[in-house]
């Protein structure tokens, strides 16, 4: 299979390197790309160090040559990114959004039609130790499926081979008639955990040690419940409680992304996560100060 990983971050440099015995192609630029012509480098969470060779994968190929495109830049590239993969994907292709927050499959449909998008949510933690080096710190699964009627099903051969592709390479693919709602659940564990983590400069274990910071992790999580509720995704507080701690205690030293980009200075997705679900509070006349607050803080931090 012909896979494209486009953003090779954090998760793209994982789903890279996990998916190096297929004929795979990394689309990076600037001193990126410099460093991965030298190989990519994977530590697995029990220690096992994975050097993937430059001659296992190549940056670049020809126009309309990828059966799978995989986009996992920051979600202020998606339209870039979305255009790279037009030009690159072939008319049968499939694309799938795995990115923190939500609209990122609308973008990608817009350009290649609903009959060549997926989307996907994944629970895998991957940090990134350098431009060409990343660290697998927990193991997890990735949910995929369609948002629309026109999207790609599971009796598709495309969708067929894709997740056996996914399952040969450990990343233990789960398909999800209900798609939208695990990106709903991934959203309100991102709001919970990467604002307050950026802000106070912590480790997401920190947040749970931290009566006050739960506290408000909850408060910020059941914000966005509501609107998710009021669009039409019936999850229950219960549930996302205790997700929330579960996502806490397992990723306890690990910086969440959003504190990465503090620390490096990049943008952060603050945007795709607290400001879509001030964005679509909006829309139903709900009220979502909290979210409103952690968007207005962490921008001030970008700038």
């Amino acid at each position: 299979m012909r896979i494209g990983i486009f953003g090779p971050g954090a998760i793209g440099g994982l789903f890279a390197a996990l998916l190096r015995s297929n004929e795979l192609y990394i689309f990076a630029r600037g001193a990126t790309e410099d460093e991965l012509k030298s190989g990519l480098i994977m530590h697995t969470p029990e220690g096992e160090l994975i050097h993937v060779l430059p001659t296992e994968y190549k940056l670049s190929c020809n126009p309309g040559e990828l059966d799978v495109a995989l986009i996992c830049g920051k979600s202020s590239s998606t339209s870039e990114l979305a255009d790279m993969v037009k030009e690159y994907l072939s008319d049968e292709g499939i694309a799938l959004s795995i990115q923190n927050g939500l609209g990122h499959s609308e973008v990608l449909a817009a350009r290649l039609g609903w009959q060549r998008v997926l989307s996907a949510s994944t629970i895998h933690a991957s940090t990134r130790l350098g431009l060409n080096e990343v660290q697998w710190t927990g193991r997890g699964e990735v949910s995929i499926g369609g948002l629309h009627s026109e999207s790609p099903r599971l009796a598709d051969p495309r969708v067929s081979s894709l997740l056996r592709c996914f399952k040969e390479a450990q990343l233990e693919p789960v398909w999800c008639d209900d798609i939208e709602k695990g990106l709903w659940i991934k959203l309100l564990l991102n709001i919970a955990i990467n604002p307050l983590a950026a802000i106070s400069g912590q480790e997401n274990g920190e947040i749970l040690r931290s009566e006050s910071l739960l506290e408000q992790a909850i408060a910020i999580m059941d914000e966005g419940r509501k609107v998710a509720i009021a669009e039409g995704i019936t999850i229950e507080s219960e549930e996302m409680i205790a997700r929330l701690l579960q996502v806490l205690e397992s990723t306890a030293n690990n910086r969440c992304s959003m504190l990465q980009d503090i620390m490096t200075g990049r943008r952060t997705e603050i945007d795709s996560l607290c400001g879509e679900v001030v964005r679509r509070a909006e829309k139903h006349g709900i009220p979502t100060p909290l979210n409103l607050q952690l968007m207005s803080l962490v921008s001030a931090i970008e700038r």
